[in-house]
């Protein structure tokens, strides 16, 4: 689950000009009220809100306890069902705000053990809140003059913005994170912290010594656990703080950071911790945590451990390991961070014999009766917004995939072992349910049906019995209780196995049908357990040490497969089916940490009060509630050598994203005159509209290359509709508009209209435009730059009399690349990049501010780099330029110093070749005349702030032709 403080993200969902819309069109929201909370919902979400406002208070009230602060303003909440996965953001600049996407979280998500998964989520994304706003000391005069404010696109800005923001925005991601899960831990029945899969990470990562440095929690480690090492490990010392400096702790600290500048983060540590840094309590943490494992290690080491032998371990989490019907092979999906996701088909020994791309998924497949197809669901974008799962199948023989359902949202699909039946589990609204729909229906036609009715609950892992008469499944409430059940698929009826207030999870069916094969974390560890049918009686199958997923018995019965807990993930290894060796009586038990579900389903560790309160009244949504200004900040830029000019900005948007804005005023005492800037979006509709308006100077550097800067007074108003095509890993956009455009001198020119006798350009420059962009980039964790797919952008711009210009003229350019991944395994991910780049304008062009400029490195202004020749040393109305890079990593730090906010995750270089040439109606293109410039680049992939993620490059380049030199320049990459 992402919860996210980070201002990039703010400005990004509230003030950007948004190139499609942010939620889907058709939904339409409703917002119920609370004292502290404005709670918006859309249509088939009633339900949710409705509860959701009876907890809100309730989490309120402990929380602002907790963390000794109270928010100035009631917190935005939006309830959202656009995604089949869960997740929740937390945003508390320019205002507090929370978005929950509401689908109850899987076991593999690490939120799968919860009493109550709402008031889990709530709750997460609430700590943070109350944890990050807080204001104290200096923070809290700035926040009275500047609100919380966002930085505009200047330096000052930024510098203004670290100043007046919150502090607590700028600590590391362990410490929001670690108070978050500590948090939701400590307020829930259940909570991340309480369960067993974070027990079985501690325990296994003691276990075979592979620990996190306090460094690696606060970088971004691309190996396993990866993104989640902020909670897991930053949960475990907040735990440990609380345990040992006081459970008042947490909110000495928040309110401690809150009045302290960004980054210094010592003094509230030692302050609180008998002087001790954030490094050496965690130094104490890890030796804390240490002596309790190896206890609980002691404690399950007093029986022998099953064996189990590896099967596949090539990869970081290798899940839903499934056999052939003939048992002959097994298929399993491998997510590993140097590759995309995939589909591994393996012998019954383990070695590969074939494989296949998945994207986004629940993981889980299932072969066709004859061996030769596997079906599995994947997410791909649904009506333009929405992350929704469907039912695909891939054919072995002719190696190749096609989409079964569209916008089903469908998970965990198994056919039935004839063939004729498809089960899965369906989700809608806040609640999943169990679903079956006939395999023989035409492509595309394919409908699931609901066969239950649960509301807010949770249906997993549905699996056909040998005979295809019944499905067993399970069903995880909102009081912390699993069942296993079993659905008659002949008799439509729906009948329970066995319920407990633990984890159940994977069942899977004997080949004879007599017993149900299951994971269960009854005794601590997730084993695997059998329910034997006829007997009505459980037996624990496995003693692990870690713990294993996902078991899967062999056509034979004679072995299971599992997918096996390890300190770097998951792995595929078999057991030997052995029924001599299963005991009624559990074997050494580790105490579980959370409390049992209460035997009425209430929500955990709500009030009576909250719970007899009446439902709120809803109302229509309203923008404008959350869209006026929440902030200012001023501004302080130049226009002309010794003009000064004093502003102010300010930014906003609805909670929605339907409409959002960005305004600067500004006024120039020296030119006695003012300059704006607006911007507006409205993502109400489809397409996105966007509106721009501005009077601002802008300056010519060095213009005709001869010294002299230029300064003039760019005006203009634009109106642009775009349209988004998007794919999960591919993403059109078309766009069009209109463009006024009014350029006048403010540096003095001579009395002929020339700038040291060249002619200068004033007047309109109104224009039609259109354009499309194209994008199926692709990288990993590892990756030092995108390694595969291209980017193609092309614009054209009409400028003519007839349209109020006062130039005719027709400009062209597009831009083309290409990401090579060389299949070179040592070192990986080397990348050969190509682009290619030109634009022609074809009319009234002969002054300087419109021609084309080539030269100079690469850099988000400069559109024509030529590394080794001057910026901007050449100009003319055509231009072309082309590069090849050759980029390789040659080390992966993964280390920074202790809490400093700087990490260093990847060193690596690249060898270039650039090429281009510029020319006009007075000076034709020749081949000879082509510059050609070469050199390497060492570049240094860094996590600065904690947030911040740039690549810094030096470089030398070397100019073969005429004007060229030798150059050794610094440049920035942001998303190579």
């Amino acid at each position: 689950m992402k919860s996210l403080c980070l201002v990039v993200v703010a400005l990004l969902c509230l003030v950007s000009v948004a190139h499609a819309a942010k939620i889907d069109t058709s939904f339409r929201y409703a917002t119920v009220e609370t004292e502290h909370f404005a709670i918006h919902y859309h249509q088939g979400l009633e339900e949710v809100a409705r509860k959701a406002a009876g907890m809100a208070e309730d989490i309120h009230a402990k929380l602002t306890r907790e963390f000794q602060w109270q928010p100035a303003e009631k917190t935005q909440v939006v309830l959202i069902d656009d995604s089949d996965f869960t997740n929740g953001l937390a945003i508390t600049i320019p205002y507090n705000t929370i978005y929950l996407q509401v689908v109850p979280p899987t076991l593999s998500s690490t939120l799968g053990e919860y009493d109550d998964w709402l008031r889990v989520l709530f709750t997460h994304e609430y700590a943070h809140i109350v944890s990050a706003d807080p204001a104290r000391g200096y923070s809290k005069v700035t926040r009275a003059i500047f609100g919380k404010p966002l930085p505009w696109m200047d330096p000052l800005s930024v510098v203004l913005f670290l100043a007046t923001a919150p502090p607590n925005t700028f600590l590391p991601r362990w410490w929001h994170e670690g108070m978050a899960t500590w948090a939701e831990t400590k307020y829930t029945g259940q909570g991340r912290g309480k369960g067993s899969y974070y027990d079985m990470i501690f325990r296994t990562a003691v276990a075979e010594d592979n620990l996190p440095t306090v460094d690696q929690i606060n970088g971004d480690v691309p190996d396993w656990p990866s993104g989640h090492l902020p909670y897991i490990y930053g949960y475990r010392l907040q735990r440990y703080i609380a345990d040992t400096y006081g459970s008042d702790v947490a909110g000495k600290l928040a309110l401690g950071h809150a009045g302290r500048v960004p980054y210094t983060i010592s003094r509230p540590a030692k302050t609180n911790f008998e002087g001790k840094t954030y490094r050496e309590v965690y130094q104490d943490m890890i030796a804390s945590l240490k002596d309790e494992q190896s206890r609980r290690i002691g404690t399950l080491s007093r029986q022998s451990f099953t064996p189990l032998t590896t099967v596949y371990d090539e990869g970081e989490n290798l899940a839903a390991p499934r056999f052939s019907p003939d048992g002959g092979r097994i298929a399993f999906t491998r997510r590993d961070p140097h590759d995309h996701t995939t589909v591994i088909v393996t012998d019954a020994s383990g070695q590969e014999v074939a494989s296949f791309r998945r994207q986004l998924s629940d993981g889980t497949l299932s072969w066709s009766p004859d061996g030769r197809k596997i079906y599995f669901t994947q997410a791909e974008v649904n009506r333009g917004f929405n992350i929704y799962q469907d039912l695909y199948v891939y054919d072995l023989d002719q190696k190749s995939s096609v989409r079964l359902t569209e916008g089903e949202r469908l998970a965990e699909v198994q056919l039935s072992p004839d063939g004729k039946l498809f089960a899965g589990v369906a989700s809608s609204r806040g609640s999943q349910n169990l679903a079956v729909m006939a395999a023989d229906a035409p492509q595309g036609k394919l409908v699931p049906a609901a066969v239950t009715a649960f509301s807010e609950e949770r249906v997993s892992a549905p699996r056909f019995s040998p005979d295809g008469r019944a499905i067993c499944y399970v069903l995880t409430d909102n009081a912390g209780t699993s069942t296993l059940r079993i659905y008659d698929v002949a008799g439509r009826t729906d009948r329970a196995l066995l319920s407990a207030g633990n984890s159940i999870a994977y069942p899977a069916w004997s080949p004879d049908g007599s017993v149900v094969y299951y994971i269960s974390d009854e005794t601590g560890v997730f084993n695997v357990f059998a329910y034997d049918l006829r007997e009505r009686k459980s037996y624990q199958v496995s003693h692990l040490l870690s713990g294993a997923l996902q078991p899967e018995p062999s056509p034979d019965g004679s072995r299971l497969l599992l997918a096996k807990y390890t300190s770097r993930g998951f792995k595929i290894a078999q057991m030997r089916i052995d029924r001599a060796q299963w005991s009624e009586q559990r074997g050494p038990a580790l105490p579980l940490s959370r409390a049992l579900p209460a035997a009425a389903s209430k929500p955990a560790g709500a009030s009576a009060a909250a719970l007899a309160a009446p439902a709120p009244t809803a109302a229509a949504y309203q923008p404008a509630k959350t869209l006026l200004p929440r902030f200012w900040l001023p501004r302080l830029y130049a226009d002309g050598p010794d003009g000064t000019v004093v502003g102010a900005f300010t930014a906003g948007a609805d909670v929605l994203g339907y409409h959002s804005y960005a305004l600067s005023a500004a006024y120039s005492s020296e030119r006695k005159r003012g300059y704006y800037t607006l911007l507006y979006s409205n993502d109400s509709f489809y397409p996105t509209l966007t509106l721009r308006a501005h009077a601002e100077p802008f300056l010519y550097a060095d213009l005709y290359q001869n010294g002299n800067d230029y300064w003039e007074l760019n005006r203009g108003v634009s109106v642009e509709a775009s349209v988004p095509i998007n794919k999960l890993e591919s993403h059109y956009r078309l766009l069009a508009g209109y463009e006024l455009v009014d350029q006048q001198a403010l540096t003095p020119l001579q009395p002929n209209g020339t700038l040291f006798g060249v002619p200068v350009f004033q007047g309109r420059r109104d224009n039609l435009y259109a354009g499309v962009d194209f994008d199926n980039v692709l990288k990993y964790p590892y990756s030092v730059s995108s390694e595969e797919g291209r980017r193609i952008s092309l614009l054209y711009r009409y400028y003519s009399r007839d349209l109020g210009s006062d130039i005719n003229l027709s400009e062209y350019s597009a831009t083309y690349q290409e990401y090579l991944r060389l299949p070179i395994r040592s070192p990986r991910h080397q990348v050969v990049y190509l682009r290619l780049a030109g634009a022609f304008a074809d009319g009234d062009l002969q002054f300087g501010q419109q021609a084309f400029q080539l030269g100079g490195p690469p850099s988000d202004l400069n559109k024509y780099p030529l590394r080794g020749y001057p910026v901007r040393s050449m100009t003319g109305k055509y231009v072309a330029t082309g590069t090849v890079e050759y980029r390789a990593p040659i080390m992966y730090p993964l280390h920074g110093i202790g809490t400093v906010p700087a990490f260093a995750e990847k060193l690596h270089c690249a060898l270039f070749a650039d090429a281009g040439q510029v020319w006009d109606d007075r000076r034709s293109f020749h081949a000879d005349e082509t510059r050609v410039g070469a050199g390497v680049e060492l570049r240094a992939d860094v996590t600065l702030g904690y947030w911040a993620k740039v690549t810094p490059a030096l470089g030398f380049a070397h100019g073969f032709n005429k004007g060229g030199e030798d150059q050794i320049y610094f440049t920035l990459y942001l998303g190579l």
